[in-house]
């Protein structure tokens, strides 16, 4: 069982200071708001997502969310009313779609959506007991448009395998593995790009919505499976056996560790600019030095699993502030050039370093 997690007082918005404290509450007519005053500065301030706003964030990025599953405007209000008890004009529900439109572009792929499935069945959802317990979603009409399309029809084994975590998939392997991606030893060193992207701005929108510490990962993941145009999957399960490993060396593939059986599942799974992107949330990401190892083992079992190369993957990990980007390939094989033309990468955007874009090395962040 995990320990317990307690929410930190927020900081002080003018100072910076992290030294803050309760100092009573502000009400509004439909909710009340945590007070804090800031011991260095004597500012006080809301902690609250949605300060100012009438209704909490909370209930505004569900209704978003609602509405983005292909219910209408008015069907999205019967829904909130039975489950929230609040009557929301459709007036008001119309303004939150277009104030959040920048952070909801499925908007655009919406309405082909409905006419693919059902609000009710848009979703697939499955329970994994691996150890821990994973809840793993499926936008099965973004991954019917997206995979439709000629950039990205080459990914259609994507589709196949992720049909086949419900029926045929050998879950006993993540009850005994003694190896999980997330604390597997390995010494990577890919070039890594630090930028900020919807990702980030997502996060740092959604994140004070979540109910608790525990509840992080799974709001971020609703939002984002819901409402991007480009994230398919979340918690996606993934195995790395021997037999796998010595694939990726009999084709001159740099790897010097060795395990009977490595499993994670990927928080989030996207497709978009010709890539197979695996994302990963991760607080205080500018901290971490694990990440890269991680995600290259869910990139290079993904792989193996759709029998997809390397290549056309791209590997990250975020929090609300940063995110860390980089090709798994380049971790794995020193020269990639020598296994497939830097041209025939470039033209997926491999090796292209963006304008603004810095790059750094996973030792050295922080």
């Amino acid at each position: 069982m995990m320990p317990t997690q307690t929410r930190q007082n927020p900081a002080c918005p003018a100072c910076a200071c992290k030294l803050t404290v309760k100092k009573g509450v502000r009400r509004n007519r439909l909710q009340v708001l945590q007070v804090f005053r800031c011991t260095e500065c004597l500012h006080r301030f809301t902690g609250a997502a949605g300060k100012n706003k009438t209704y909490p964030l909370r209930l505004i990025l569900e209704t978003v969310s609602t509405f983005n599953l292909g219910y209408s405007t008015t069907e999205t209000q019967q829904i909130l009313r039975r489950r929230f008890h609040r009557n929301i004009p459709e007036r008001t529900i119309s303004s939150w779609l277009i104030e959040h439109r920048p952070l909801t572009t499925y908007a655009r792929l919406r309405t082909e959506g409905k006419t693919i499935f059902a609000p009710d069945i848009i979703l697939r959802s499955i329970t994994f007991y691996h150890q821990q317990v994973y809840r793993h979603q499926v936008y099965r009409a973004k991954l019917q448009i997206l995979l439709g399309t000629p950039l990205h029809r080459a990914f259609e084994p994507l589709k196949t395998y992720l049909a086949e975590l419900e029926h045929n998939f050998p879950h006993q392997v993540f009850q005994s593995t003694e190896h999980r991606s997330s604390k597997f030893p390995a010494d990577l060193h890919p070039p890594i790009t630090r930028k900020e992207n919807h990702a980030t701005r997502t996060a740092a929108l959604v994140l004070p919505t979540s109910l608790n510490n525990k509840k992080r990962h799974e709001t971020l993941q609703r939002f984002m499976l819901i409402n991007d145009s480009v994230t398919l999957a979340v918690e996606v399960p993934v195995f790395l056996t021997k037999d796998d490993l010595g694939y990726y060396r009999s084709r001159g593939f740099d790897l010097e560790f060795d395990s009977a059986v490595i499993t994670g599942h990927i928080d989030f799974l996207q497709i978009r600019n010709g890539h197979i992107h695996i994302l990963d949330y991760k607080p205080e990401a500018r901290k971490e030095t694990h990440a890269h190892v991680q995600l290259t083992i869910y990139a290079l079992a993904l792989a193996r699993r759709a029998s997809l190369p390397l290549k056309l993957f791209k590997c990250g990990w975020f929090d609300e502030k940063d995110y860390f980007e980089f090709f798994p390939l380049q971790a794995v094989f020193p020269n990639p050039a020598n296994l497939v033309e830097e041209r025939s990468l470039s033209l997926h955007g491999g090796f292209t370093k963006m304008k603004g874009e810095q790059q750094t090395n996973p030792a050295h962040i922080g």
